[in-house]
């Protein structure tokens, strides 16, 4: 099984929605971190994602781009997304993330949108 660990791999202070709101958006962790370990999977592979690794909380925000932009943008739809990522934390505040991670995904509505970064040049 492959792993993220956001807190390492990514940030400790993973915040905002695009690009242009600053380091550790959400945009940023689907883009450069979540969207090229999913496809880097092999088949069967699962990727276990880590919440809790000090991190102290997430946004709204982040989750929804970060994760559901996966399935709004058209990368794949939200069933495969959920099948192949597996979210963990040994904090049980954090149920609550992944929670909403998993109803961001659920309620995203397949490729309604076209990509466009907001990464400034």
């Amino acid at each position: 099984m492959a792993e993220l660990n956001i807190g390492v791999d990514f940030s400790v202070d993973p915040s905002g929605r695009y690009y242009s709101d600053g380091p550790a958006s959400g945009e940023q962790f689907r883009e450069e971190c979540l969207r090229p370990r999913i496809e880097a999977l092999k088949p069967n592979e699962k990727l276990k994602i880590i919440l809790d690794d000090g991190v102290e909380g997430y946004g709204s925000s982040f989750l929804v781009e970060g994760f559901a932009g996966m399935v709004r943008y058209g990368y794949m739809r939200s069933e495969q997304l959920l099948a192949l990522i597996q979210i963990q934390y040994s904090n049980s505040d954090f149920e609550f993330y992944r929670d909403k991670i998993i109803s961001y995904v659920s309620e995203a509505a397949y490729q309604a949108e076209e990509y466009r970064s907001k990464k400034t040049k």
